[in-house]
């Protein structure tokens, strides 16, 4: 099975304030001499190994930009809340954000729960969000097409699903598999997707079994999965669950052809498994490796600057946050909806490191971009393109 409309062109909660529909109104204050953007993501809790991982891309961003002369002749100035992958702690991150920093831009958030959570307060407030790495088609499917106000500059979970999927069955001939991913809303969609298309493929489904982020023993599980002797098992979820669960199958004596979500494509995780790590195989979006020259270029500056290979998470947080600088260099002020109206139509000439060769920030009606997702596999501790 292949994408079927694959694109030619690679191209958020006010208080309740009773019946009114007005945008609440926020004045733009920002000192002479810098500017100040935000950043919201989980820096603890469940998804705190990633939320750090992306930071570094937003940090990495911001650094870049002031070194070549900031915005507006402004020093950038990265205002970062910790929204624990957490909805209520989200909600009280992005009302600090856009009512005391008062910025014309959030980068945030990673867990997609929390970004549904929060895209119609920034929506109300009219600041745009640029994706933190949240995948959920979910949340590009709550924008109101052609009026988007959550951006994401790559593919949705559906269309990672997909790939991923396709590689199963396709670049690893797996004929059966065992679908194993978490309770949350990225979990079961990555879940659904996977078995729709292996089922599409040919393939057939042994077993689907749920867990619930930050669970310590999958013996019981895994013992039985390898009774069933798939050709592969597809895991969704965070990285240190999927860590821990490819640990553990090797403990048990699970041999197979592990595949794991785009969560899972960090030296982080790597370095949780250990030698089961080996063979694993991740959708990713992002490889010092990459086809992409702009892309391959930021890897080597990235590696540089913060002494360790980039990586799709780190990429993620760098794409979203120069598109926010970069917008904001365009409309010459910090009006957020005039930022919000250049990412939506006005970037399609910028490039973005992540994906293949051209790649650009060229959103669509709904505020993503597409392009296929790669493959890596491990190999002596180091993702290789596949």
């Amino acid at each position: 099975m292949t994408r079927l409309h694959r694109r030619q062109a690679l191209r958020l909660i006010a208080g309740a304030t009773g019946a009114t529909l007005a945008t609440p109104a926020i004045i733009r204050a920002q000192t002479p001499s810098e500017l100040k953007i935000g950043g919201m993501l989980p820096l603890s809790g469940p998804a705190a190994i990633e939320g750090h991982q992306v930071l570094k891309g937003l940090e990495f961003a911001v650094k870049e930009a002031n070194a070549a002369g900031g915005a507006l002749d402004r020093e950038i100035v990265l205002m970062v809340e910790d929204d624990e992958a957490n909805t209520t702690r989200g909600v009280i991150a992005v009302r600090k954000l856009i009512e005391t920093d008062k910025v014309p831009f959030i980068v945030g958030t990673y867990a997609s729960a929390v970004v549904i959570a929060t895209m119609q307060i920034t929506k109300e407030y009219g600041v745009p969000l640029l994706s933190g790495g949240s995948t959920s088609v979910a949340a590009t499917d709550a924008n109101e097409p052609g009026n988007p106000w959550f951006f994401r500059s790559w593919p949705s979970s559906v269309d990672q699903g997909l790939d991923t999927a396709n590689a199963i069955t396709g670049r690893f001939g797996a004929k059966t598999v065992a679908i194993i991913h978490d309770s949350g809303s990225y979990g079961y969609s990555l879940g659904d997707q996977v078995e729709q298309v292996v089922k599409d493929n040919g393939g057939e489904i042994l077993s689907r079994d749920t867990y619930n982020a930050g669970e310590q023993d999958f013996t019981t599980l895994l013992t039985r999965i390898r009774s069933e002797k798939p050709d592969a098992v597809y895991i969704g979820g965070w990285a240190g669950d999927g860590a821990m669960i490819v640990r553990q199958a090797t403990e048990v004596g699970l041999r197979t052809q592990f595949v794991g979500s785009g969560s899972m494509v960090s030296d982080d995780f790597i370095e949780l498994a250990g030698p089961a790590s080996e063979g694993f195989a991740v959708a990713t979006l992002y490889e010092p490796s990459t086809p992409n020259v702009y892309g391959a270029e930021f890897g080597k500056r990235f590696e540089a600057e913060v002494g360790q290979a980039a990586g799709t998470l780190n990429s993620l947080g760098f794409d979203s946050t120069s598109i926010g600088i970069e917008a904001v260099r365009r409309t010459g002020g910090t009006d957020s909806k005039a930022v919000r109206d250049m990412i939506a139509t006005g970037l399609a000439d910028f490039p973005i490191v992540q994906g293949p060769e051209g790649a650009t920030a060229a959103f669509d009606a709904k505020g993503s971009v597409d392009f296929p997702n790669f493959i890596a596999v491990i190999k002596d501790g180091v993702r290789t393109l596949a």
